[in-house]
């Protein structure tokens, strides 16, 4: 160990130090060489010059006292002392002297060759003019030295002044401390350039052993970072990314998988809150749905039972919904669901609690109210919107609602309460719909029996338990019958006679309808074939349709299939439809009766005048039949209103190429009166009832004679088979 407190040199400062040295030493003989007069220019220069002269001993002779010195200009003698400097042959020389004048040398170059200063080591020597490379002209001959043409010399011809060289210094100059100082140098360079390399790479070690160390810290960071993420889960920060070039792309691989997790736990909580939406909220109209609606209900019936307060459930239904669905497609449904909960929301509390709890049905909790027609108030109020019609797409919507209530402490309990709302909207519905009903006692045993029924008609259209009457049709003009209407009968061994206005709205309701109305349709068609054999020219069958059974997409292909299998031919076919069935799509209905009538099918309007009116659209739709409803032939002998309003209706179908016929003709008077009024057909009770065997009646026709003052029927009415049904009852 060294002493305290001593000053350390670098190794890596010696070398370059020494390097310099050496160079240094070169530099300046470099310098004293540059100082050197060439012999060439020794003749131009002035006496009394001080010169320094450089060369090599190329020949020296004891015999002549001289030694040549030559550079790369030429050579010259210089005398030589014995008691001087050792001279060889290849030394190298550096003279010091100062140029004097002389005179012109003799002839004889041997007699003034040199000229020697006694007690002095001063040597003078003769400044000829050098020869060319190679031995001087002026040399004087002798055994080591050859001689020369002293004519050759340009300096022996001159008549300029000689001059003389005193030599004031010899010194002998080694080569070798040219060379050895160059070739030092270069081993230093070497050396220094080795020192350098070893330098960088103890200085590359050094940095990546200090690499080494951070990677391994950046590890362990990162490695601790990653545990801590995993552990508890904190996804929401960013892992820091350290300055290591090896661990930085892992380091934001890591944070780019972290992103990406914070993303799907984003998506995740978001797809969550959606869902937890969707299991509570209605997409479609923003509305809370049945599972909210069951635990705002919940809430309700606590509150009521802690108040002893009354409250009521509002159970909301449309009217016709799966005809605009047919009609117009599901996108106009939707929309007009989601446009009546918009009105809704303007016509109760914010307190209250409105949700849709299925396609077209909706609830309203009405809390605190105080007494029971509260109720009936907020409905009638709800139900008020839908007086002006809907507009959507295009399309002109009319529609209409059941609505039923319920009241609490009535029903106790969520279930019992929305079953109670749901039995009174289908009293509603069957009660005539747009009607709004409050539950009691009676709906509940009328629900049951409607339950009842909805299974025993299905099971009788699957075992043809359905039977058929018909109904004769008069032309005016001939007075004989021109079609049958073929009107539906249901016996059941345990209900007994159930009519159409019982069982129709319950085949409408649970969807039994398209299966019952194409059993009537194909048997009423089967039936009429063998009507023409027996009357002996053409005689149709006309057949009820219901509007969910024209809203269906394959009811044409129904209709020409049923024609094709039971080979009736279109034009015997009449198929009757409401007015309800054609409003809801104009459009629709016009291509579809269109269709019937190149079919050669004929499409009549049956009880016009109830319910919506037609006359706007009447124009657009071809029918080729205009029933007139028996609720005006009552008011044709009462009130002149009356009389001038048919006789209206039946101008207008005449002029849109329209057969009027006129339904309920009870009397005489009537039938004369319509006659009179320009009807074409008639049908009601004093032409003939429903009758099962329509064959029957046909050959009764033939035996009777029309009444002379009618001119178109007999005076009595043709007798019917004692099997026929004497009372008239409602028809399909």
């Amino acid at each position: 160990m060294g002493r305290s407190g001593a000053t350390k040199v670098p190794a890596a400062f010696l070398v370059p130090a020494l390097g310099a040295a050496i160079a240094c030493t070169a530099l300046w003989q470099c310098c004293v060489r540059a100082q050197s007069t060439p012999i060439e220019q020794l003749p131009q220069l002035r006496a009394g010059s001080r010169v320094h002269v450089e060369g090599t001993v190329i020949a020296a002779g004891q015999t002549a006292g001289l030694f040549w010195i030559e550079d790369k200009t030429g050579s010259l003698p210089i005398p030589l002392d014995p008691a001087g400097v050792d001279v060889n042959v290849g030394d190298t020389l550096f003279l010091e002297g100062t140029l004097v004048p002389s005179p012109r040398p003799t002839a004889n170059p041997a007699s003034s060759a040199t000229v020697s200063i006694p007690g002095s080591t001063r040597h003078s020597a003769l400044a000829s003019q050098p020869s060319a490379r190679g031995w001087p002209a002026n040399a004087p001959p002798s055994p080591d030295l050859p001689a020369s043409d002293d004519s050759a010399h340009p300096f022996l011809q001159n008549s300029a002044p000689h001059l003389t060289l005193e030599v004031s210094s010899i010194q002998h100059r080694d080569t070798r401390w040219v060379f050895f100082p160059s070739l030092s140098l270069v081993w230093l360079f070497v050396l220094n350039r080795r020192v350098r390399l070893q330098k960088s790479e103890l200085t590359s070690a050094s940095l990546q052993l200090r690499g080494a160390s951070g990677t391994t810290h950046a590890i362990r960071e990162l490695s601790s970072a990653v545990q801590t993420l995993t552990q508890e889960g904190r996804f929401n920060t960013e892992v820091a990314v350290p300055e290591d070039a090896e661990v930085a792309p892992l380091t934001m691989s890591i944070n780019t998988m972290v992103a990406e997790i914070q993303r799907r736990e984003r998506a995740g909580k978001e797809a969550e809150t959606r869902l937890r939406q969707m299991s509570l909220i209605d997409e479609l109209t923003g509305l809370p749905n049945r599972r909210l609606l069951s635990d705002r209900l919940s809430q309700s019936i606590t509150k009521a039972q802690r108040d002893l307060s009354l409250f009521a459930l509002v159970h909301i239904d449309l009217d016709g919904f799966k005809l605009v669905n047919d009609s117009f497609g599901h996108d106009v449904g939707d929309a007009l669901l989601a446009r009546f909960a918009q009105r809704l929301r303007m016509r109760y509390r914010q307190s209250d609690t409105l949700a849709r709890i299925g396609g077209d049905e909706f609830a309203l909790i009405l809390d605190r109210i105080q007494v029971r027609e509260d109720a009936l108030r907020v409905a009638e109020n709800l139900l008020d919107v839908l007086k002006n019609p809907f507009e959507i797409n295009g399309h002109v919507i009319r529609i209409s609602a059941s609505a039923g209530i319920s009241i609490f402490p009535d029903g106790h309990e969520y279930g019992q309460l929305l079953q109670q709302a749901d039995c009174a909207m289908y009293a509603a519905k069957r009660s005539g719909k747009g009607r709004i009903v409050q539950y009691s006692d009676d709906l509940s045993s009328a629900a049951r029996e409607r339950l009842t029924m909805e299974g025993a008609l299905q099971h009788a259209i699957a075992r043809g338990e359905i039977s058929l009457q018909y109904q004769p049709e008069y032309d005016l003009a001939t007075n004989s019958i021109v079609r049958f209407e073929a009107l539906a009968r249901w016996y059941n061994p345990r209900l007994g006679h159930i009519g159409p206005v019982s069982f129709i709205p319950v085949a409408e309701e649970s969807g039994l309808i398209l299966s019952l109305g194409a059993y009537v349709l194909e048997r009423a068609c089967t039936d009429a074939l063998g009507w023409q054999a027996i009357a002996g020219r053409p005689i149709q069958v006309a057949v009820n349709v219901s509007t969910v059974q024209f809203s269906h997409d394959s009811f044409f292909e129904e209709v020409a299939g049923i024609l094709h299998r039971t080979g009736l031919h279109p034009s015997l076919l009449q198929i009757e439809l409401t007015e309800s069935a054609t409003l809801p799509g104009i459009e629709r209905a016009t291509e579809m009766i269109r269709r019937f009538t190149r079919l050669g099918v004929s499409v009549a309007v049956d009880d016009f005048g109830t319910g919506y009116s037609c006359l706007t659209y009447l124009p657009k739709l071809a029918f080729d039949t205009l029933k007139l409803d028996r609720s005006f032939v009552s008011g044709l002998m009462v009130r002149r209103e009356t009389r001038s309003f048919v006789e209206s209706i039946i101008d207008l179908a005449h002029n849109l190429h329209m057969r009027v016929i006129v339904e309920g003709i009870e009397t005489r008077e009537q039938l004369q009166l319509i006659r009179t009024l320009g009807a074409d057909e008639a049908q009601g009770h004093l032409l003939g009832q429903p009758s099962g065997d329509p064959g029957a009646l046909l050959r009764e026709e033939a035996k009777q004679t029309m009444l002379e003052e009618s001119r178109a029927l007999p005076v009595d009415p043709p007798q019917i088979p004692d099997r026929t049904i004497t009372a008239a009852g409602p028809r399909f």
